[in-house]
């Protein structure tokens, strides 16, 4: 059974401001994580090939990346634009709808996931690993991955699971690099006490609510049935999970699959993560009423940014964020939080339920095509 990593790896340029979607892209002319990433998998013989997914998609990217793989003699391949379009042409041969090819793209992080579950489609995979390029691993993990893949669970399957990610001092934790907390926004905080009680449940693996994206594992079975959503902002880990679970596939934590988190750290653009948070929320919300889940039974975490007070939280905690930042001295970030509290009029439910809307008919056509190809 043929296997792969997937490694998205995300980047700047001076004319391409991918920080406005994406967390910490590195600048292309700074070292960045993903050399000390590749030398990490070369040094516990990573077995498999390791698919690099370059983001946005730009030559002067796609060279970037180039030049640092092609410093190991691990398996390395690499996703590039010619790459994209054969794939898009051979959702074209199988008949994948005109109307949603725009989404097969490397625009979100929901559809950067879905380019590598494509990848994988296309040239056989039947397992994929999903880490991040500011990631390690010890040499157990390959194992611990594939282990109990496609056995049956009681009543399923595992053709999905996650696992925890550790920092440098050994805690399991997910580090939002927020120097504090806004107020009614306890986001890190919410999805740490969610990690917890998946940690501390009984048994090796078990039915879970969230997920890491960079530390995912899927089966063939699953992902060409299951996609990411590209119509997310961010989140798209977490709702992969709803996604699967709509779909009748429970998704397990495994208590033995941990990893390494090193990411860069974060200085500014707070109030760009607030903003991709806020239109999350309130597409999760709108996504839970159009697939009838009630959101209580998605865990504390999403509960919590999903019920009927969401915008007075998005008021509340825009407001606190532009009065930390006057404190600090800092207008852009001050300015642009005031900038997010309207987000809460001008982000509509209606306009939101309509995403949701298309992400049902993407699923169909995913459900449909992908299986074909």
């Amino acid at each position: 059974m043929p296997n792969c990593m997937i490694i998205p790896t995300y980047w700047s340029t001076p004319d391409i401001n991918s920080w406005k979607i994406f967390d910490h892209p590195t600048p292309i002319q700074e070292e960045g994580t993903l050399r000390r990433t590749l030398q990490n998998l070369q040094e516990v013989s990573y077995p498999d090939p390791i698919i690099l997914f370059p983001a946005p998609v730009a030559p002067q990217i796609e060279c970037r990346v180039a030049q640092i793989a092609a410093e190991f003699y691990l398996d390395i391949r690499i996703c590039t634009a010619k790459d994209i379009d054969h794939i898009r042409t051979c959702l074209e041969k199988v008949g994948f709808p005109k109307a949603y090819m725009h989404t097969i793209s490397m625009h979100s992080y929901g559809a950067i996931r879905n380019m590598g579950l494509l990848y994988a489609l296309v040239h056989g995979f039947d397992t994929v690993v999903m880490i991040d390029d500011d990631e390690c691993i010890d040499p157990q993990y390959h194992r611990q991955a594939l282990l109990h893949m496609d056995e049956v669970f009681g009543d399923f399957s595992i053709l999905g699971k996650t696992g925890a990610v550790m920092d440098e001092s050994g805690k399991k934790y997910y580090d939002g690099q927020s120097t504090f907390t806004l107020q009614d926004w306890p986001k890190d905080q919410l999805f740490n006490e969610n990690v917890l009680l998946e940690i501390e449940a009984p048994g090796e693996l078990t039915p879970c609510t969230v997920a890491f994206g960079g530390n995912m594992v899927l089966s063939r079975k699953l992902f060409q049935t299951v996609p990411f959503d590209p119509f997310g902002t961010r989140g798209e880990d977490d709702d992969y999970v709803i996604n699967a679970r709509y779909a009748g596939f429970p998704f397990f934590f495994d208590k033995n699959l941990t990893l390494l988190h090193l990411p860069p750290k974060r200085n500014t653009g707070f109030w760009t993560r607030h903003r991709q948070d806020i239109i999350r929320f309130k597409y999760a919300r709108a996504k839970f009423k159009i697939l009838n889940i009630n959101p209580n039974s998605a865990g504390s975490f999403l509960a919590y940014f999903t019920r009927d007070d969401l915008d007075f939280k998005i008021i509340s905690s825009s407001i606190a964020g532009a009065k930390y930042f006057v404190d600090h001295h800092d207008r852009r970030e001050f300015e642009e939080f005031l900038n997010n509290a309207l987000l809460a009029a001008t982000c509509t439910d209606s306009d939101c339920e309509r995403s949701a809307g298309d992400f049902l008919r993407f699923l169909d056509a995913w459900t449909t095509y992908a299986p074909r190809l």
